[in-house]
């Protein structure tokens, strides 16, 4: 009785569609090189790029209360690193750590992870200038993982308080 009733668990198990079945290992690594690649866009500059990570109604909500939608995002980005209003040097770079993914259903997760923006200094060494927390919901859009919305959360500089 037992070993029928195992038997017919597993056979429901592997007669389930692939499509129902989730690669939880690939979906992991498809949502660490989607939020690698948010760094990686922004310090190559490829802005175009950095708008595609984005699903077309996903929402990046930067610091300063800036947000764009979709492709957006890139054409916004492109706007403030095009300003420069902090005077950073160049190349700049993205470093991230700390990244957690908890997954909500096959094609849903939610992610955070915290980066530092490097930039040279005077003598060309490496120096961090800010750092932020990011809080992510995610989708996998036509097999492709893609931000649903992404929050910046500025850490350094700290945010300025408001006066009391």
């Amino acid at each position: 009785m037992i070993r029928g009733l195992i038997a017919l668990i597993l056979c429901l198990a592997l007669a389930a569609p692939v499509a129902a079945q989730r690669d939880e290992a690939a979906d992991r690594a498809a949502i660490h090189a989607l939020l690698v690649a948010y760094g990686a866009t922004l310090d190559a500059r490829d802005f175009d790029g950095f708008g595609r990570l984005f699903g077309k109604d996903g929402v990046y909500a930067a610091g300063g209360g800036m947000e764009a939608r979709g492709a957006e995002a890139g054409a916004m980005m492109r706007r403030i690193f095009s300003e420069n209003a902090l005077g950073f040097r160049e190349p700049n770079y993205h470093l991230f750590f700390n990244e957690v993914i908890t997954f909500d259903g096959p094609d849903r997760a939610h992610a955070t992870a915290m980066s530092l923006y490097m930039v040279p200094d005077e003598a060309g060494r490496p120096t961090a200038a800010l750092m932020a927390r990011y809080t992510d919901d995610l989708a996998r859009i036509d097999g492709r993982w893609t931000f649903a919305r992404r929050t910046v959360h500025s850490l350094m500089p700290a945010p300025s308080k408001p006066a009391r």
